[in-house]
């Protein structure tokens, strides 16, 4: 994210590979995130439809940002692997790993270099498949209705709904710009955000901002 090339070296260097899906599920989730961000930022209205409807739409926009993200994320990885290990090696040795053992393990195999592990981009990671595992294999809860902590508890995981959507597309951009230290731009399985190294489109301004708030995390962390 500094514009200088960042070179390690790989077992390959020219590869062609088919279904690779890391782009297509970015561009979902950047949509998404965009949509629920607009919403939120539409004046306060007092029409409980309109209220009604709003919070519909930001639920469904935060869930597909949240779900798409993750899986970005994992096709990334997936799609790494399968490509400097082999798609055999990955399929016998690696596909079982949890995601994030995945981001630890599979570029240490590749290149010897790991993420770190107390930077941001691996605690949104965490935080991020944490949260797509509580989606995909949700759960209902027994509901007291009597009970004098249930606003408490409506609340909470209100809030915690959130922190899970704020989180999502940050993880995957945190994620992408930490790994240009990790294993280089050219070889960066979520392909580096690095305007030096790529075409950049002009964003929205809810990506725009998001954008500059990890690229300044990111750049901290390495200064």
């Amino acid at each position: 994210m500094k514009g200088e090339l960042i070179e390690v070296e790989h077992p390959r260097n020219f590869f062609a590979r088919t279904q690779v899906m890391t782009r297509t599920y970015r561009d979902i989730a950047e949509v998404e995130y965009t949509s629920c961000m607009l919403i939120e930022e539409l004046p306060d209205t007092e029409d409980e439809e309109e209220m009604h409807s709003r919070s519909s739409q930001t639920t469904k926009h935060a869930i597909q940002t949240i779900v798409f993200s993750a899986m970005s994320i994992e096709a990334a990885i997936n799609n790494y692997a399968g490509t400097h290990l082999g798609d055999k090696y990955f399929e016998s040795h690696l596909s079982s790993l949890d995601v994030v053992s995945k981001w630890i393990v599979i570029p240490k195999l590749v290149c010897g270099n790991e993420i770190d592990k107390s930077s941001a981009a691996f605690g949104a990671l965490k935080a991020l498949i944490r949260a797509r595992n509580q989606l995909v294999h949700s759960k209902s809860r027994k509901l007291e209705p009597t009970s004098p902590k249930l606003i408490e508890q409506l609340e909470s995981a209100s809030e915690k709904f959130t922190q899970d959507f704020r989180n999502s597309l940050k993880a995957l951009y945190l994620l992408a710009m930490e790994m240009d230290f990790v294993v280089g731009q050219q070889h960066n399985p979520l392909g580096t955000m690095d305007s030096a190294f790529t075409y950049v489109e002009s964003r929205p301004e809810p990506l725009n901002k998001l954008f500059h708030e990890c690229k300044n995390i990111v750049l901290k962390n390495h200064s």
